[in-house]
Parts: C-alpha cells; sequence; structure tokens
C-alpha cells in the first residue's frame, strides 16, 4: 500500500486522542464483525489520522511497517485488542497495531490494490 500517499491525503479532523482511539476500537470491532472492505477502509482511514495526531506519520512516510499476520482472524484480533489494551504500557503500542491492522488485509484476503483504489477515490470526492 502506499502509506506515504494516504498519510498525505489525511486531514486531521479530531484532537482528542482518547476519542480517536476509541473510535478505532469500535472500528475494529466492526470490522470483525463484518469482515468487508467498507469497514476495513474506516479503520484504515482513522489509523492513519491517529498517526497524524500522535506524530507517527513520519515514521509510517518514510520507514514503513511491515504487516503481522496471525494464521487466523482470531489470533489477529487478540493481538489487535491486546494491543489497545496495553496501549498505556507499551510505547510502541501504535506501530504495532498499525502493523496489525496491515495483517488484517491478509488474515480476510482482501485485495490490497483494490484497498488501495478504494481509499483514494473515497479520499477524492
Amino acid at each position: 500500500m502506499d502509506i506515504k500517499k494516504m498519510i498525505e491525503m489525511t486531514e486531521l479532523t479530531k484532537v482528542d486522542t482518547e476519542q480517536l482511539v476509541s473510535e478505532i476500537n469500535n472500528n475494529f470491532i466492526n470490522l470483525y464483525k463484518e469482515k468487508n472492505l467498507r469497514s476495513y477502509l474506516k479503520t484504515l482511514s482513522n489509523m492513519l489520522e491517529l498517526a497524524i495526531h500522535l506524530k507517527f506519520d513520519f515514521v509510517l512516510k518514510y520507514f514503513g511497517t511491515a504487516p503481522i499476520v496471525a494464521t487466523n482472524e482470531r489470533i489477529q484480533f487478540q493481538e489487535i485488542f491486546k494491543c489497545l489494551g496495553t496501549r498505556k504500557s507499551n510505547k510502541n503500542w501504535f506501530l504495532n497495531l498499525f502493523a496489525l491492522l496491515l495483517g488484517a488485509a491478509f488474515v480476510f484476503d482482501f485485495d490490497v490494490p483494490q484497498i488501495e483504489k478504494n481509499f483514494f477515490e473515497k479520499k477524492s470526492s
């Protein structure tokens, strides 16, 4: 995925970290239930916005992150929610969570070019 371009197209609309994290937690719950591209794109958009808010956008743009892919969706989401739950005691929680989000696309067998296409179409409109 072209994370650099995605970040450049993302605008910061919310300024409260806790509100963003709460919304992302709900996004992940919906993604687990619905297992569809629309839910994934909403989660990705909010994660990119949080990256900008937390000033991790530079890291993601220039160093990137490798997807963390579990053997099945149950384990993938256990890791996601564990990451969210331990964020106060884990300084790398956001980068780990972002890698797990990228891995969720592989767990659900989403088409990465389709994710990019839909993301850019939505941001352009």
